[in-house]
């Protein structure tokens, strides 16, 4: 009896104890980053394109937080600010190994969800994609938005550009 009761204590230990491992690490995730939208360009199905520039901080951990701003223009003609207004996920992919180019200390790379909104009045989810570290192997560089507004506003394929994310 001494022996399962001893058993199940430790089954229940081990249970608790990776829960813990994963709040206080999370490989990053948890971690507040700069993002960087360098002038990067997405494509809808119909062959429209956005083009956005911009800039901000992010915290996908317990504090939930994204901050930040820049324009954008379509090919259709349209131009404007855009905002983000929440974060609703983060990975990070690890540090930036050794590159042929300089880049910031703490440079990273991830993918980041945002809830941006537009001054046109549209609002939609920004996907910023850096693939410096160790992405997975069908990860783009470069950025989708997809605004809910039919075909012409779901820009949901990279063409173009740089993003990144710095560690605070």
């Amino acid at each position: 009896m001494k022996k399962l009761l001893l058993a199940v204590v430790f089954v229940a230990g081990l249970a608790a104890a990776p829960s813990t491992a994963l709040a206080t690490d999370a490989n990053g995730n948890h971690d507040t980053y700069t993002w960087i939208v360098a002038t990067d360009t997405a494509m809808a199905p119909d062959g429209s394109t956005i083009t956005i520039r911009g800039q901000g901080l992010l915290s996908a951990g317990p504090d939930h937080m994204a901050i930040g701003a820049g324009t954008f223009t379509t090919s259709g003609g349209g131009s404007g600010s855009w905002a983000a207004t929440a974060v609703q996920g983060f990975v990070s992919y690890g540090p930036a190994g050794p590159e042929p180019f300089p880049l910031p200390p703490g440079s990273t790379g991830g993918e980041a969800n945002l809830k941006v909104s537009l001054n046109n009045g549209m609002s939609g989810v920004l996907t910023i994609t850096c693939v410096l570290g160790s992405p997975p192997p069908s990860a783009m560089e470069g950025i989708t938005l997809v605004l809910g507004a039919g075909v012409s506003a779901e820009y949901t394929m990279p063409a173009g550009g740089n993003t990144l994310f710095i560690a605070a």
